[in-house]
């Protein structure tokens, strides 16, 4: 009978040490977010994954779907167009930088925030212009290439001679060399552009007179003319 009764007792002492493994396979599992070595499978219901949750995911303000369509520097904005585009700009001749961009989104009602900023070429920033549009679904759509979007327009201008403190100028763009505007819409860059400062426009010669003077038509004087060869005549030879 009492040998039956170590049996027994073995019996018992193996599956509690079983039933011991199993608590720190589960704690493993739970730790790891995954099945340790040497373990049994157990079913996914079973096991504790080691995931954030839904309320903690990382998210981008970005819209992906952002197109830019026309981006660039001028001297001039008129009717909100640019009269040209130009990115040399001379201390000695112009006195302010204009920077005009379109760019598409996807149609929404929500808010969009455009974000222009310029940038000296020390990498200081002499410019931050802040837009915001409020559109509703149907507002400014566009379709192309049976692609539709909503358009936006934002443009600034930058003085060379006078900052201009509604768009955010701090500083003049004095410094020679290589300027940087950047783009950014709800959060994400999506353009840079470029334009040079130089100190003053290289002028091209005046071109060197090839002919005479023209008649004074006021005092009559026509253009000088050699002396004839004979003061005689002129006889026709009649055969």
């Amino acid at each position: 009978m009492k040998k039956w009764e170590g049996k027994i007792l073995i019996v018992v002492f193996g599956l509690l040490m079983m039933s011991a493994a199993q608590a720190v396979w589960a704690d493993l599992e739970w730790i790891n977010g995954g099945i340790p070595k040497s373990t049994p499978d157990k079913t996914g219901s079973n096991v504790v994954k080691d995931a954030p949750g839904e309320d903690s995911h990382s998210s981008t303000s970005g819209n992906q779907d952002i197109v830019v369509s026309h981006l660039t520097t001028c001297t001039k904005i008129v009717n909100q167009y640019p009269v040209d585009s130009v990115n040399y700009f001379y201390l000695n001749k112009n006195n302010q930088i204009c920077y005009f961009a379109y760019f598409l989104l996807k149609p929404s009602s929500r808010i969009h925030t455009a974000t222009v900023e310029f940038y000296s070429p020390s990498n200081l920033r002499i410019a931050k212009y802040d837009q915001e549009f409020r559109v509703g679904f149907v507002d400014r759509l566009l379709t192309l290439q049976n692609e539709t979007y909503q358009w936006f327009l934002v443009n600034m201008t930058v003085g060379m001679d006078h900052l201009h403190a509604e768009f955010g100028q701090t500083g003049l763009p004095k410094d020679i060399g290589l300027y940087t505007v950047h783009l950014i819409v709800d959060g994400q860059l999506v353009g840079i552009t470029f334009f040079y400062v130089k100190p003053e426009e290289t002028k091209a010669p005046p071109p060197i007179a090839t002919v005479g003077p023209a008649m004074n038509m006021k005092s009559g004087n026509a253009l000088p003319m050699s002396t004839p060869l004979s003061t005689g005549p002129i006889q026709r030879n009649i055969q």
